[in-house]
């Protein structure tokens, strides 16, 4: 028939064309900064921008990495901010192939999902079905304007790890698949994000334990080993390829909020803060009908605080994997769908506490990662393939004789039972988030200056969800399960038209992939905001200086007359200062913007009951003080004894001075010897003790003395390194507001090193004999020089592999020709 014309092709020339249908589809989805000629303007990527300021302007002016941020949250490794590549790979060619090609990252996603489906053995067309319905999961455009382009690209090199691990385990091309596996998984370590490798682990782990079953069951013990030993071995060398930073953040991780609280003692997030942005157990149900539960914020309605939108999977991924549930006997198939259900209970976590708060307190590392309903991407992963199979069943099934309908009867019914389902829940739902009320009567209290329980507020409230918000809700959910059934119908009908010989295998595929598209990249763009779309060559910089204000020009300015710069409370920005590294950019601020803080700034500046924020004013100044804070940033009106209005802006912001703040480095008389961090920590709030005179230091008795003569001078600060001359008659306990950090930081006095001590639960103290002594502290952390090496050594096994394939592919050659 000449509409099979796609099989009849030779199968290179299938994969051509295949993957040129891949190469037109983020074209389309994206078509705003592909050919529209815009870029998106993402939150994450300006608040990186600002954060990273002191290490980019470090970079620039020295020519290698600082390793140390200085203007967020007091000071704190760069690891997890912003660190140049030391070790070249095949990532360092992205960015001239972006230029090319904007959507490049997006085609990496796209072919390496082909080439994995086409390893495991499906037919080209069924495998573009399955890149599409993958890469197209409304997921991936929320994540990519948002700006989480560490997760979006560790996401692409997914299916390249496991097209590897495919050809390692199935095939006699072990020593490419070898090469494959090793390199994809360097690249998605490289690329950034921990969270998504783990989760992905959990399906190559069962993927393995599964072949290994079967290899020993089968008494293939050297196969077994010899395949073992090359996953080890490819995944160990993976890793290493990123081994520069990963050492680093992996020994960073145990400092920072994920790595637990020295106050609490644990070794993990905090469950509540783990759990935030748990999927809602019935809200799973948007996996098939996206705005059942209003799609994205404001009109979301379901169990999260706010959200971007829904992980929508696709109609036709849900009709077909229930017809590879019933028609496909492959065991693969059970796994696939087996892990793709573990990862929804996963993903559910506080919603299905009895698993998650076993797996967060016993299995490794699970406690170091939040937002569950992350764990969702592995379920589109899992599912997409279980459909694949489905599809690509459906088409083996097919001979010269058309298929008796009664044969998918029990597949469709299952269907038609799921539709009438929601149906019924649509029915049952109230279409109001917990708490919504209460928190709009509190908005309208606010504004009004009465009580919120006032039972006109309450009316007021309830008025307005129930006329404003609930009939769109409502109107919206039924749309989109209309919309469900009418893409249901139409994969069906395709379905019975191939079956009963009435299109071809090429027609249906092809109406398969342009139904799948179409559907995902429709629902995809409902959660591409418009206005994030701006003119071409708006960069992170020019939106960042586009937000300064007169305070901060202000104090940036003061800050060039000093020999280092103050550090800033910034209380008036948007957001809050702890949730926003705009402020970072122009001084050192004492807030930011990261997801994993150190632990102590979390506890001193953030935590619920703060030492910082107390006391009778409602500020610890001489905290404050004692960590070099200099200027707030409020309204007017601020009234604290120590503080002095510098400079009021004409859009009513404020400057204050802290009279009374401590210079970078200063002695204190005695000193408080804590047991315990709790002890440290206790001592912080208000009235407790005296900074200026005084130091807490953690197990440990310095020996001090007042010397009201000593002097100390700031000679050089570069926040990565600092240098001071000092001059003292008698012995003394140096503090120094800098924030503390045990891995890496070298005190020297006088070119000799000496131990620094944690001080004040945050700072760094330092022992100082009587005499005149340079002191010089610099930050080298060995896990970083060490990674480097690490790392060199990953690329030279990559290339090492690739040069004995290139041999070996010329030597088979000229046997072959001779």
């Amino acid at each position: 028939m000449m509409a099979d014309f796609f099989y009849r092709l030779p199968r290179s020339k299938q994969h051509i064309v295949s993957l040129l249908i891949l190469f037109v589809v983020p074209l389309i989805l994206f078509f705003n900064t592909t050919l529209g000629g815009k870029e998106i303007e993402r939150h994450d990527i300006t608040q990186w921008r600002a954060g990273a300021e002191s290490i980019l302007e470090y970079r620039e002016q020295f020519g290698e990495e600082p390793l140390w941020a200085s203007n967020m949250f007091g000071g704190m490794p760069s690891f997890v901010v912003s660190t140049k590549t030391q070790v070249p790979h095949l990532n360092n060619f992205s960015q001239f192939f972006n230029k090319i090609y904007p959507a490049f990252q997006y085609w990496v996603m796209l072919s390496g999902m082909y080439v994995l489906l086409i390893i495991m053995g499906f037919r080209p067309l069924s495998a573009v079905f399955g890149s599409i319905a993958f890469s197209l999961t409304t997921y991936f455009p929320v994540i990519i304007m948002a700006g989480h382009t560490s997760k979006f690209f560790t996401l692409a090199f997914v299916p390249w790890t496991f097209a590897g691990y495919w050809l390692i385990t199935r095939s006699d091309k072990k020593i490419a698949g070898l090469l494959l596996f090793t390199a994809a998984m360097a690249l998605e370590i490289r690329a950034g994000h921990p969270q998504i490798t783990y989760y992905f682990m959990y399906l190559l782990a069962a993927l393995w334990i599964f072949d290994s079953v079967k290899w020993i069951q089968k008494k293939e013990i050297k196969k077994f080993g010899l395949i073992t030993a090359m996953l080890v071995i490819g995944g160990v060398m993976g890793i290493l390829g990123n081994a520069e930073r990963t050492l680093s953040q992996q020994n960073y991780a145990q400092h920072s909020i994920r790595g637990g609280s020295a106050l609490e003692g644990t070794t993990g997030l905090d469950s509540n803060y783990a759990f935030a942005w748990s999927q809602g157990i019935t809200e799973t149900l948007t996996l098939i009908v996206p705005n059942l539960f209003g799609g994205a914020s404001p009109n979301y309605w379901g169990p999260k605080s706010i959200t971007s939108g829904p992980h929508y999977l696709g109609a036709l991924v849900f009709l077909f994997m229930i017809l590879g549930i019933w028609k496909t006997r492959d065991r693969l198939l059970l796994l696939f769908l087996g892990v793709g259900i573990l990862a929804i209970f996963f993903a559910w976590g506080n919603s299905f506490a009895f698993l998650n708060q076993f797996a967060f307190n016993n299995i490794p590392f699970f406690d170091k990662f939040r937002a569950p309903e992350t764990w969702l991407v592995v379920t589109a992963f899992c599912f997409t393939i279980v459909a694949v199979y489905g599809l690509d069943g459906l088409f083996d099934s097919i001979q010269d004789k058309a298929i008796p309908l009664k044969q998918f009867y029990k597949p469709l019914g299952t269907v038609l039972a799921v539709f009438i389902i929601v149906f019924v829940m649509i029915r049952g739902f109230d279409f109001v988030s917990v708490g919504e009320i209460d928190r709009i009567s509190a908005q309208i209290a606010q504004q009004n200056q009465v009580p919120a329980n006032n039972p006109q507020v309450i009316d007021r409230a309830q008025n307005f969800v129930q006329q404003q918000l609930v009939p769109t809700r409502e109107k919206e959910a039924n749309a989109d399960l209309l919309r469900f059934g009418l893409i249901l119908l139409i994969g069906t009908g395709v379905v019975y038209g191939v079956t009963q010989k009435k299109i071809s295998l090429t027609i249906a595929g092809l109406s398969l992939v342009l139904i799948s598209g179409f559907d995902l990249i429709q629902v995809g763009q409902r959660y591409m905001d418009d206005s994030k779309f701006v003119t071409s060559n708006v960069n992170a910089e020019r939106l960042i200086l586009s937000e300064r204000r007169e305070q901060d020009e202000f104090i940036r300015s003061e800050n060039e007359k000093e020999s280092y710069p103050y550090r800033v409370l910034p209380l008036d920005i948007n957001s809050g200062p702890f949730s926003n590294a705009i402020p970072s950019y122009f001084y050192p601020s004492l807030g930011g913007y990261s997801g994993a803080k150190l632990s102590v700034a979390q506890e001193v500046f953030m935590a619920a009951n703060s030492p910082l924020f107390g006391g009778q004013f409602g500020i610890n100044i001489a905290l404050l003080s004692a960590l070099n804070t200099k200027y707030i940033t409020y309204n007017p009106g601020l009234v604290i004894p120590g503080l002095t209005p510098v400079y009021n802006a004409a859009s009513g912001g404020v400057v204050y001075r802290n009279d009374k703040v401590l210079p970078k480095a200063f002695f204190v008389d005695s000193v408080i010897t804590a047991n315990t961090p709790n002890e440290a920590y206790n001592l912080l709030y208000p009235g407790q003790v005296d900074f200026y005179t005084t130091a807490i230091v953690e197990n440990y008795t310095p020996i001090t003395e007042t010397d009201s003569t000593s002097v100390i001078k700031v000679t050089n600060y570069t926040g990565a390194e600092m240098s001071f001359e000092i001059n003292r008659s008698k012995p003394g306990f140096l503090v120094l507001s800098e924030i503390y950090y045990p891995d890496g930081w070298i005190a020297l006095l006088n070119g000799d090193e000496i131990p620094i001590h944690k001080t004040n639960y945050l700072l760094r103290g330092m022992e100082i004999p009587a005499g005149k002594h340079t002191l010089e502290l610099d930050f080298r952390p060995s896990t970083f020089y060490n990674g480097v090496k690490l790392s060199w050594l990953s690329l030279i096994f990559q290339l090492g592999l690739a040069g004995f394939l290139v041999f070996k592919t010329a030597t088979d050659r000229k046997k072959s020709a001779e």
